[in-house]
């Protein structure tokens, strides 16, 4: 432990920051391997903390805000050691931007909201059908590919991503809209053939059944969207701000698209072969899951879930319902790992590139972890 403590010490001292995160964290949990005690010493976590604030560049404005944050990446590194100490090889956390958020600004990205009516299954009408990404009829279940994963794809005949880069909703809790504005650029980036960022704000400030920075849900964004005769700014255009304020709107002729006429089906409970033929044929899906919350039990997977890293996540004890799901994500593929032979989903966060993985994380796919496959929706042009 003293060698660690004087490995802090150098690298702070000469300023080798950037890169040796990591490289520290690595080397204190390698000085741990074998002991019992989880709990970590003060002076260990003080050394550890300036890193990461030089880092990160995150400066406490008072000596009671510097304590506050001090004590939530404390909780977070006790958490990573525990996690390193019990020897899951299936996912590794890390530390990053939110290991010093307390528990209440962590919640506060949560912004799944589900509504107190009956969720419908879908809004195609009597005699509507819904037509795939590529303008067909689907031709009913078949067997998909082993593997799948819309990140790796492009517009045929041009070099257009299907799916744009990482975005972060910031200290909102707009992670309904994020979810939600990435199955619509992905229609977009098929049907225009460009690459096109569109405005979460515009979901913030102007969705009414949603509730901006608190939370939203998807038929009731789904909702706003029909009733504005399907039209969305770019992001350029209606810049995301990360707070709710006023619907500043115009026309998409001024900047922006207009769809033709969208709807939407959700896939029925616990069947991941209907969501991985559903991802297939329509494009990546809107799902919500659990991801902790402030009880006791919650916070062990909010802990777990915001220091993931790599690896396929899975939590016990996780709640699955879909009245229990707290935060909205994208499922944009699937697959098997390779060094555990675990099904997984690939998905897309909403809190940049530098958490998990550049972004993304893999969890555990045929067993409804953390209530993933509880109400999957996709969307498509009515025909």
């Amino acid at each position: 432990m003293t060698k660690f403590i004087l490995l802090l010490i150098i690298m702070v001292g000469f300023g080798m920051v950037a890169a040796d995160l990591d490289v520290a964290l690595q080397s204190f949990l390698t000085s741990l391997s074998g002991k019992s005690s989880v709990r970590v010493k003060n002076n260990a976590v003080k050394g550890l903390f300036s890193l990461y604030k030089a880092e990160l560049n995150h400066r406490p404005k008072s000596e009671s805000e510097e304590n506050l944050r001090l004590n939530s990446f404390n909780e977070t590194l006790n958490a990573i050691v525990y996690h390193h100490q019990q020897g899951d090889e299936t996912y590794n956390l890390s530390l990053n931007e939110f290991s010093d958020w307390t528990p209440d600004e962590l919640a506060g990205l949560r912004g799944v909201q589900i509504p107190e009516e009956s969720i419908k299954n879908t809004s195609l009408k009597k005699g509507q059908r819904l037509l795939t990404w590529n303008g067909k009829v689907a031709q009913g279940r078949a067997t998909p590919p082993a593997s799948f994963d819309y990140t790796e794809r492009v517009v045929a005949g041009t070099s257009v991503p299907v799916v744009l880069p990482i975005k972060s909703q910031g200290q909102c809790g707009s992670c309904y809209a994020f979810a939600f504005i990435t199955l619509l650029e992905f229609l977009h980036s098929l049907q225009a053939k460009s690459k096109t960022a569109l405005s979460e704000q515009q979901i913030v400030d102007c969705s009414r059944m949603d509730n901006g920075c608190d939370g939203g849900y998807f038929t009731n964004t789904f909702n706003y969207l029909k009733s504005n005769t399907w039209q969305v700014n770019s992001e350029t255009f209606y810049t995301y701000k990360g707070v709710a304020s006023r619907c500043a709107f115009r026309s998409a002729t001024g900047g922006g698209t207009r769809f033709g006429t969208l709807a939407y089906a959700r896939v029925s409970v616990n069947n991941a072969v209907a969501m991985q033929q559903a991802l297939i044929d329509y494009g990546p899906l809107w799902v919500s899951l659990f991801v902790g919350d402030n009880t006791a039990s919650g916070r062990q997977t909010s802990l777990a879930f915001n220091a993931y890293r790599s690896g396929i996540f899975q939590a016990a004890g996780c709640p699955t319902s879909v009245t229990s799901t707290n935060h909205a994500v994208v499922i944009v593929g699937y697959g098997v790992d390779t060094a555990t032979n675990i099904p997984y989903w690939k998905v897309r966060n909403s809190w940049g590139t530098s958490w998990g993985d550049s972004g993304y994380f893999r969890i555990r796919r045929g067993v409804n972890m953390c209530g993933i496959e509880s109400g999957p929706f996709y969307i498509g042009n009515a025909g």
